[in-house]
């Protein structure tokens, strides 16, 4: 296939050339860019092989850096494109990256690897050059070499030049070009989509290099290209590196000669031509000059290639190179782009050190999309980290577009398509992610993992994202979004992600148990036994990460740890953290100290026992009542009483008095701090509770209901077991009563788990299914065989039932009740366990042998025995009862069996006479055995064989291997079974908490009431704990204390997790200071010389200076600057005038309507009709007049002109609604002014200048004392005819035009209304001064165009005119409303109307 090749000869042509590979002309092609790159690279290399660097473990290295690199960046690339060196490396590079992506099914589109090949050193000959062969380029008369095209390069553009250095330099035109060009077309993409395009950077990589491309590099520098020199390669790279290491002063005599010796020992040729040495030094000197700007950052940077891992990081040092290059012209738009570069990069370290906290980034705001790219890649974690640290309110991201595009666009796109979409969902693979997923899908999902219901709800995202939500609470808001990241999190599998988000989540501990049952939820349903595993380990890493963080908490503060395990969250159903950990199976949560003595109390309902035997003596007093007297205290039941405590602070007094009151503050501050109830004022009665409440309350405890239960089983146990002993169908009363109790039984299960289903508990369905099939069973045969009629035909079969019953129930017992007791629980766990497992794999290896055994037994033992099924089983019982014991009389000889042996022993094996000997057997057969009964065993020494190898593996291998089987789990199962016994132990604590306080056997009606009557899930503890903290105190404690608990333990786990790395970091860090150390003091010795020529310039030009800026910080604004600044203050101030209505707040750099701004929704004021004046009233829009005020047809001419006086037109939106030309306000509508779009104003100041100074004239309002006279532009009315009616009612000392009867409606030009001043001000005045005529009078406009106001809007602005009017002086003593001001610059506002008084005085001086 013909590959595009473009061509150039000169700089036209090399400008051309670049915008045809960018954008083709029509029919000319595609765009040799797909896309927009993050960064073009291009590589100066010079050399044809790479000289003194020939290793080629650092050259698979390399190589490996560049495919690293390809894959993290889109890049535009440029080389050389001919076949060796560096371009030869980048054509296998390229080659590689296509079959890999077709191995995975990608799509593979032409990587933008463009050869600008040099035509000096290009061979059309279709030879290939041996690579392997080193050239000289180090000889001034060396022919230059030529090469081939590297045939895996996409791309190429022919510098068509005579030398290789025009070439290199034309090269440097071209690449430059496709940077401008890709620009432009990115900004018109941009600009459609309102946003700006801040450029594609280049970075320039020097890899050895020769004398030829230091033109080159110069013309790089010029362009302020970053150029990364590859120090240890060999070539003019290791000179100019080199060259900066040592150097104090880029220009002093000491580096010339540094760098010279260097040159000619590198080029050995220019130490015989002094004219080529010099001119090659001085372009070394001027590329060191240019690489490092005085106002700029560093244009050159260092990349040590003598550190192998340096090269699997190349995309770190673009980035710094990049960065460091730009930092003297940061902008907003520059800021994300390099930061979403960091984070392409995976490199937060630069992020941090190079913008985040380093000036003048630091200052910036975090971009919304850059914390969205973080969570579309994987294992940007730490960017994640870095934005939650910077307080980054998710709630103002996540809504259901972006959640929906996070589960789209995520670049990890294996786990969850596969494991979750396809194989939990059922959906193709193929199907994309629909809006449904979202807003029902997830939930399901979520519900189906944990049993957690309703957990994402999409509308109030969206809703909080918008900022559309009615009682809003940012904590809440906050903590759902977070609740959305988590889920997505998990569901990707990225538990680095999930332990991030948790580390910031205002509730980290219930979240870590929300995470671990997610995990464990996908561990359940994956396929793939691999992932199943690792799921497993994570699920379990969470759990620890849940004990850890409760364990961490109680530490600082024990009083914390029963206020966060009764807590509920409305997140997860009201669910307690102590019921996630239950439901997750989380036994190290549930077993923790803290837990299990809280749990210990509850077992008690927090009644205090005196003495030992708690649970005994809360049973009797349950029983006999009046042991409650002697024996409990019920603390919570005691009722708080006012005591009469004199209280400074009751009587005004902000500070206590006495050392009582020190005391008494003190105590408050100290249960504040602990998180325990206001009691200020109270104190705890002693008196006891009344009866009901302590029976109550005894009744209550779970301990009470398990041995009321327990007593009653019991009592049904040995009901049961007589039962069995009387004779049968004569005691049909008793059978009635076991069947009775064993229907009230089986209904509570029924009941019970009816009632844990609605309330969404936890429910173990093998063990209840397993009861409840059982105990159904065992009721119909029961009723059928020991009750209906029907059992006098069977009674033996009746009596069997019932000891499969009496089985059953006994058997109940380990489970239920003994599990409970501390000495018996553990050693229980364990013994199930042997049985489970142990037993099983052991019976799995005897099972061969006992088979084997078995039927040897029979077959030569008893070899006679008539095939009639009793045959097997007189094997089956001697096989199987052989484990427990031997047989060994079946080898010994009998008396009975001795007087049968069979005769004829010349013929033994033949008999014709056993007809009579078993039935079925034909009269002639072949007789195996010695006797004539078959039933006689066979002793022979095969069957003592047999037997003994049997009994020797039995009994003394496979037996012993049983006990060790058993003796393994003891020492294996030790500590797991006490946290499993205290997990089943809290378990049945919860269990007995929530059943009803209805006495056995009526358990069941108690279900049923609360079915049908309780509306409520009833809470674990309620009122029990947290009596008298109030829900908010309670999240806040949550807020505060336990997000600093996790944000410690996270602290302290990066910190184990970086130790490993602490001793290699800190040589590298001492040889950095090393370094920097040994520069520093060669940069100190060398200003040491300058400083004495500095002094004397700081002090000529210090006085200058001070000057200067003391000039620049007295200087006045001008009215335009003060009307018109940029962006407007005034506009976006809150609150809004004579409301309480506040704006949406707009950034600085977010202002213009060009520049894009999400979830931008402000609130929409207009002010109601009847609350203008009267006069402005007939003015007001309505909303319908939006369509004629964007049709231009009601007079809306804008009075805001460019700087070369065209007017400017103002847009509108897509609804019609005129657009604020100078930008967003954070408020819509028509606020506080009459008009939609421009409210035009006049504003008319009258001066003089007496012999007191300059005056002007200020109007009395009911809000101000002193105003310039102004009004509103009506429908209609010219702003010359409006300040003529100003003037009349000044003359006349009314504040309402309309009182005045002056036509003025063909006042529509400047002339006119001069004029017309003139004759009001002749009728006025020339009856009371003399010569009026003769008095000089000027009038002008002072200003025309755009008022910054705080009642401007984005859909109504206001524009102002200013006309000066100078009158002569004359008294106004009279006046009610109007008066003479003297102006004074220290007492003028610093607002327009003050820029106006203060710009019409300087006039008045310079005239």
């Amino acid at each position: 296939m013909r590959k595009p090749v473009l061509r150039a000869s000169d700089v036209s042509g090399a400008v051309a050339a670049a915008r045809e590979a960018v954008s083709p002309r029509s029919g000319a092609g595609e765009s040799w860019f797909r896309y927009n790159p993050d960064v073009l690279i291009t590589f100066i290399t010079g050399n044809t092989s790479y000289g003194q660097w020939r290793r080629d473990d650092y050259r698979s290295a390399l190589q490996g850096g560049f495919i690293k690199l390809i894959n993290t960046l889109r890049l535009g690339i440029f080389d050389d494109g001919l076949y060796y060196g560096l371009s030869r490396m980048w054509g296998d590079v390229v080659r590689e990256e296509e079959i890999q992506r077709r191995a995975l099914g990608e799509p593979v589109g032409r990587l933008p690897l463009i050869g600008v090949v040099p035509s000096s050193r290009y061979n059309e000959a279709d030879t290939e050059y041996p690579h392997d062969v080193p050239v000289s380029i180090g000889s001034a008369n060396a022919p230059p070499p030529k090469f081939p095209l590297d045939g895996y390069h996409p791309l190429y553009a022919m510098m068509e030049s005579q030398s290789y250095k025009e070439s290199s330099l034309l090269r440097v035109a071209f690449e430059r070009e496709v940077q401008e060009e890709l620009n432009r077309r990115a900004t018109s993409g941009r600009r459609e989509e309102g946003r700006k395009f801040v450029g594609v950077p280049m970075v320039a990589f020097l890899f050895q290099g020769e004398l030829d491309d230091l033109d080159r590099i110069r013309a790089y520098l010029e362009a302020k290209v970053p150029i990364v020199i590859m120090e240890g390669c060999g070539g003019l790279g290791n000179i100019l590196s080199s060259a900066i290491h040592e150097s104090a002063e880029l220009d002093g005599p000491g580096l010339r000669t540094s760098v010279g010796t260097q040159l000619q020992r590198a080029f050995p040729f220019l130490r015989e031509d002094e004219y080529s040495m010099v001119d090659c030094l001085n372009s070394v000197m001027e590329v060191l000059k240019l690489g490092f700007p005085d106002q700029q950052g560093p244009l050159l940077s260092i990349m040590n290639c003598r550190q192998m891992e340096n090269f699997g990081d190349l995309q770190s040092f673009v980035l710094k190179s990049v960065i460091g290059s730009s930092s003297t012209k940061a902008t907003p738009d520059l800021f994300e782009h390099f930061l979403s570069l960091a984070v392409k990069c995976n490199n937060h370290t630069v992020a941090l050190n190079m913008l985040l906290n380093k000036a003048p980034w630091s200052d910036m705001e975090l971009p919304e999309s850059v914390f969205e790219l973080a969570l579309l890649l994987p294992n940007r974690e730490m960017f994640v980290d870095i934005y939650l640290q910077h307080l980054f309110r998710t709630r103002k991201y996540v809504s259901d577009v972006k959640l929906l595009k996070l589960f789209r666009e995520a670049k990890d796109r294996q786990f969850f398509p596969e494991h979750v979409w396809e194989g939990i969902m059922r959906y193709s693979i193929v199907e994309p992610v629909g809006p449904d997923f979202i807003t029902s899908g997830l939930n399901w999902l979520i519900k189906e993992l944990t049993g957690v219901r309703n957990y994402i709800d999409a509308y109030g995202l969206t809703a909080a994202a918008y900022g559309q939500t009615e009682d809003f609470n940012n904590a809440t808001e906050e903590k759902k979004a977070m609740n959305a990241l988590i889920v997505h999190a998990v569901l990707f599998n990225r538990p680095k992600m999930v332990k991030t988000l948790i580390k910031h989540h205002a509730e980290p501990l219930p979240q870590a148990l929300f995470a671990e049952s997610l995990f464990h939820g996908l561990y359940k349903r994956v396929s793939n036994a691999a992932t199943g595993v690792g799921l497993k380990n994570i699920a379990n890493d969470l759990a620890k990460v849940a004990v850890d963080i409760f364990d961490k908490g109680v530490q600082k503060s024990g009083q914390r740890g029963p206020v966060i395990l009764t807590q509920r969250f409305p997140d997860f159903n009201d669910k307690t953290p102590l019921e996630l950990a239950y439901d997750t199976n989380n036994k190290g949560f549930v077993a923790h100290g803290s837990v299990q003595g809280w749990l210990d109390q509850y077992y008690s309902n927090f009644i205090r026992v005196k003495g030992n035997y708690d649970s005994l003596k809360l049973f009797l007093s349950a029983v006999l009542v009046f042991p409650m007297y002697i024996w409990l205290s019920f603390p919570l039941l005691r009722q708080p009483t006012t005591a009469p405590i004199d209280d400074p602070a009751k009587e005004g007094v902000l500070r206590p008095r006495t050392e009582e009151d020190i005391n008494r503050v003190l105590a408050k501050v100290k249960r504040y701090q602990t998180g325990g109830a206001d009691a200020e004022n109270t104190t705890m009665s002693q008196q006891r509770p009344p009866l009901g409440q302590m029976i109550h309350a005894v009744w209550s405890a779970p301990v009470v209901r398990f041995y009321a239960w327990h007593l009653f089983y019991w009592m049904f146990i040995i009901l049961i077991c007589v039962d069995i002993m009387l004779p049968p169908c004569r005691f049909i009363g008793v059978d009635i009563a076991v069947f009775v109790i064993t229907i009230s039984i089986w209904s509570d299960i029924v009941t019970r788990t009816l009632y844990d289903q609605r309330h969404y508990r936890k429910i173990f369905w093998v063990e209840r299914s397993y009861d409840l099939i059982s105990q159904t069973l065992f009721n119909i045969l029961f009723f059928l065989y020991r009750i209906a009629p029907y059992r006098y035909d069977h009674p033996f079969a009746g009596r069997v039932i019932l000891a499969f019953g009496i089985l059953y129930y006994c058997y109940r017992v380990w489970s239920f009740f003994y599990y409970m007791e501390k000495t018996f629980g553990p050693v229980i766990r364990i013994v199930g366990q042997m049985f489970c497992d142990d037993l099983a794999r052991w019976l799995v290896l005897l099972a061969p042998f006992m088979i084997a055994t078995t039927l040897i037994f029979q077959g030569v033992i008893t070899p006679d025995w008539p095939l009639t099924g009793d045959d097997w089983r007189h094997a089956w019982y001697r096989g199987v009862f052989t484990i427990f014991a031997g047989f060994p009389n079946e080898l010994e000889y009998t008396p009975g069996c001795e007087r049968q042996r069979t005769k004829g022993l010349s013929a033994p094996w033949r008999h014709t006479d056993r007809s009579g000997r078993a039935d079925g057997i034909p009269p002639e057969r072949c007789w195996t055995g010695e006797y004539d009964d078959y039933s006689c065993p066979t002793v022979s020494f095969w069957s003592y064989f047999f037997v003994i190898q049997y009994y020797v593996l039995l009994k003394l291998g496979l037996s012993n291997l049983l006990s060790a089987f058993y003796v393994y789990r003891q020492l294996q199962q030790a500590a797991q079974a006490n946290l499993v016994w205290k997990y089943h132990r809290a378990r049945v604590v919860m269990d007995y908490a929530n059943r009803t306080s209805m006495p056995p056997p009526f358990y069941a009606l108690g279900y049923i009431y609360r079915l049908i009557f309780e509306r409520k899930t009833p809470r674990l503890g309620s009122g029990l704990t947290n009596k008298g903290v109030s829900r908010e105190a309670i999240e806040w404690d949550t807020y505060t204390f336990w997000k600093g608990v996790a944000l410690d333990y996270f602290r302290g786990k990066e910190q184990e997790a970086e130790a490993p790395k602490v001793p290699q970091q800190q040589v590298k860090t001492l040889t950095e200071i090393q370094a920097d150390l040994a520069l520093l003091a060669k940069k100190l010795t060398a200003a040491d010389r300058k400083m004495m020529d500095v002094e004397e310039y700081t002090r000529q030009t210090g006085r200058t200076a001070q000057d200067a800026a003391q000039m620049k910080s007295n200087r006045l604004r001008s009215v335009s600057e003060v009307a018109q600044p940029y962006p407007h203050k005034q506009s976006r101030a809150s609150p809004y005038p004579a409301t309480a209505i506040s704006r949406l707040y707009v950034p600085d750099d977010r202002v213009d309507w060009q520049d894009s701004l999400d979830d931008y929704r402000p609130e929409v004021y207009n002010k109601a009709a009847g609350e203008f004046s009267g006069e402005e009233s007939p003015w007001v829009d309505s909303e319908s007049d939006l369509r004629s005020v964007s049709g231009r047809s009601r007079g809306r001419r804008c009075w805001i002109t460019t700087q070369d006086g065209q007017a400017v037109s103002y847009n509108v939106d897509s609804n019609g609604n005129p657009l604020n030309p100078f930008g967003r306000t954070g408020l819509r509508g028509r606020g506080g002014m009459p008009r939609f779009g421009p409210n035009h104003k006049v504003y008319l100041l009258i001066t003089n200048s007496s012999a007191a100074g300059f005056r002007y004239i200020v109007q009395r309002t009911p809000t101000s004392d002193a105003t310039l006279p102004q009004r509103f532009l009506g429908h209609h009315e010219s702003e010359y005819a409006v300040a003529c009616l100003l003037l009349d009612a000044f003359l006349y000392d009314t504040t309402t035009l309309n009182e005045t009867d002056l036509d003025v409606e063909d006042v529509t030009s400047m002339p006119m209304m001069s004029d017309t001043m003139m004759d009001i001000l002749r009728g006025r005045l020339a009856k009371i001064m003399e010569n009026f005529g003769a008095q000089a009078l000027t009038l002008g406009e002072l200003y025309r165009g755009y008022l910054d106001s705080a009642l401007n809007t984005d859909n109504a602005w206001m524009e102002v005119v200013v006309f000066h009017l100078t009158v002569p002086s004359f008294g106004i003593d009279r006046f009610t409303t109007y008066k003479w001001k003297l102006y004074g610059s220290d007492t003028l506002p610093q607002d327009f109307e003050g820029a106006i008084v203060r710009q019409a005085y300087q006039q008045s001086s310079e005239a």
